[in-house]
């Protein structure tokens, strides 16, 4: 069997469970089942949302905290142990030495990492970022050990990147679906949008008039997503405003604009990987690292950190004038957007998923 931890709320939003739930699919697809372990009945009715489709896929809530990982060790070892589980996938910051040491005594554990604050005793490391050369895993994880003492194995860059199969697939569309001259505009702020960008970057174009005629925007507003009432009251007033909810194929929706506004996690590799050009924004202190490579790459600009505080303590007023400011560039010189295509070519295929599957698979087999 095998298991994955992680969770999702309006706090810490939904990215650990998207991904994973990307994971699982493939891991069923591949014939195997799946068990997820989540904290409380929030991140159970989240992933019964978004994969309530899988059969092969329970959920087990373990009535523990999200934050504080060390109390749920003597549930998730129980549950761990009464379903066979050989390989746990764990996917959280709020993990410590201890408890991959707890967990380790009991199965093989595979983390999913993106910060490279210290190194853990687990079977396999994964950072799927363009930056994690920056986080010198290869000394970081030289000296530690898995399950059963031997070394940690790294699985590390674009390559293993688990994007759905829509950003892939050989039957999904590849261009825009409409033949206009307006610039289609893709706004997303992920599942929680807990900085407000939704409606705060609607209201900054609407001040610079960046929701006239030429323009088209496709608005993406998650399921944990605080302000979506006046999102829709504002969006009312445009017919040019599109209210995107529960989408099912987000690549499509993607390959049908010009540029996305996003912020900088996840999403970004997925406008990579369809090479839709895009303005980012920071909204975590942990999201640097992957603002400095998406900034050097040329298929991306960022407008700025919106929880920094400018001397007038303007951060995130900034960044929005900043996306405005760049939106308004790229619509008086249109022909920087096959530039920015081309820069984004090459980086990654979106299938680490199915490489990530296949060695929770492998991992499992080999346990047996």
């Amino acid at each position: 069997m095998i298991g994955i931890r992680a969770d999702a709320n309006k706090i810490i939003a939904t990215g650990h469970v998207m991904r994973c739930i990307t994971i699982a699919r493939e891991i069923i697809a591949l014939g195997e089942a799946v068990t997820f372990f989540v904290a409380d009945e929030e991140s159970r009715d989240l992933i019964a949302g978004y994969a309530g489709d899988l059969e092969a896929c329970e959920v087990v809530v373990l009535g523990s905290s999200y934050d504080h990982m060390e109390d749920e060790l003597p549930a998730l070892g129980k549950e761990l142990m009464a379903r066979n589980v050989d390989v746990l996938l764990v996917d959280s910051y709020f993990v410590t030495h201890r408890y991959f040491e707890e967990i380790g005594k009991i199965c093989q554990v595979v983390y999913m990492d993106d910060l490279g604050k210290e190194p853990y005793p687990v079977d396999i490391l994964i950072n799927y970022s363009g930056y994690y050369k920056a986080l010198g895993y290869e000394a970081l994880y030289q000296d530690m050990k898995g399950h059963k003492g031997s070394p940690t194995r790294l699985l590390l860059g674009l390559e293993y990147a688990p994007l759905r199969r829509q950003f892939y697939e050989s039957t999904a569309k590849g261009e825009a679906s409409e033949a206009d001259d307006r610039l289609h505009v893709l706004l997303t702020a992920g599942g929680a949008d807990m900085h407000g960008m939704l409606l705060a970057t609607l209201k900054a174009a609407e001040n610079a008039g960046l929701l006239a005629a030429q323009f088209t925007w496709e608005v993406v507003v998650g399921s944990l997503v605080g302000d979506a009432d006046a999102i829709d009251a504002l969006a009312g007033n445009y017919s040019n405003i599109r209210i995107h909810r529960s989408v099912t194929n987000m690549a499509d929706l993607m390959r049908s604009c010009d540029i996305a506004i996003a912020a900088a996690g996840t999403m970004l590799t997925e406008c990579a990987a369809i090479h839709l050009p895009a303005i980012f924004y920071q909204v975590a202190d942990n999201q640097k690292f992957n603002v400095e490579f998406w900034q050097t790459n040329g298929g991306m600009i960022f407008a700025g950190d919106v929880t920094s505080a400018n001397q007038d303590g303007s951060g995130k007023e900034t960044t929005l004038e900043n996306i405005c400011a760049f939106l308004n560039d790229i619509k008086v010189n249109i022909s920087r957007l096959d530039d920015m295509k081309s820069a984004l070519s090459g980086l990654t295929d979106g299938r680490g998923a199915i490489k990530i599957a296949k060695e929770l698979i492998s991992m499992e087999e080999e346990a047996k």
